[in-house]
């Protein structure tokens, strides 16, 4: 019997092993980028709409969903055993939103001159319904409009609760003052009513 002494007993880890460790780090990458690829296509315009019922400057939703994505790369190893990822991505995209515009406030406090104008709606085109609706969602309460949205996009009542940070209750609510003003301000430009009728004196578009 042959006894080994000393730090040859030590046997270094065989080269083979390290390349195929190395490869299924390689595999497993390979199959988390094709994953969150898949889900940022099917995802992205969902999560705009939402952020967009919220927020009118398309370039601040447009940051935060790409901070957001970028983010939700990092941390797919997580995300992927999320019932709904998408709604990280929402929750961080709305806080990346709530940063900017605080920033954009104290800059208005000392120098209110160099922000940009305000974008105004422009309906006419063909696309007239969707921008009514959203230049509609801007005259609800930020929250109502968020909550609305959601509904839209087929996010059951307790997903809005638990992603807004809301009782099933409020949602309900919010959900229930949203459609009832959407429907004010449809009638007073000039959109038929549920009933078929128009409001009495009112015409089709933005006064």
């Amino acid at each position: 019997m042959i006894e080994v002494e000393g730090t040859a007993a030590l046997t270094p880890e065989p080269a083979d092993t390290g390349a195929l460790r190395q490869a299924d780090a390689a595999r497993l990458k390979a199959e988390h980028d094709r994953e969150f690829a898949a889900f940022a296509e099917a995802s992205y315009h969902t999560v705009e709409r939402i952020l967009r019922a919220e927020c009118w400057d398309r370039e601040v939703v447009e940051d935060a969903l790409n901070e957001a994505y970028l983010h939700g790369r990092v941390q797919w190893h997580k995300l992927r055993s999320y019932t709904k990822p998408i709604g990280w991505v929402i929750t961080t995209a709305r806080n990346k939103i709530r940063k900017d515009r605080q920033r954009r406030q104290r800059e208005a406090a000392v120098a209110p001159e160099d922000l940009p104008p305000t974008p105004h709606p422009d309906i006419a085109d063909v696309w007239e319904a969707q921008e009514a609706l959203r230049t509609w969602l801007h005259q609800l309460p930020a929250r109502h409009a968020e909550v609305f949205q959601m509904a839209r996009e087929g996010f059951s009542n307790p997903e809005i609760a638990r992603i807004l940070g809301l009782t099933e209750n409020s949602v309900r609510s919010y959900k229930v003052a949203a459609r009832r003003r959407l429907r004010e301000l449809a009638e007073e430009a000039g959109y038929p009513s549920p009933d078929g009728n128009r409001r009495q004196g009112g015409s089709r578009g933005s006064r």
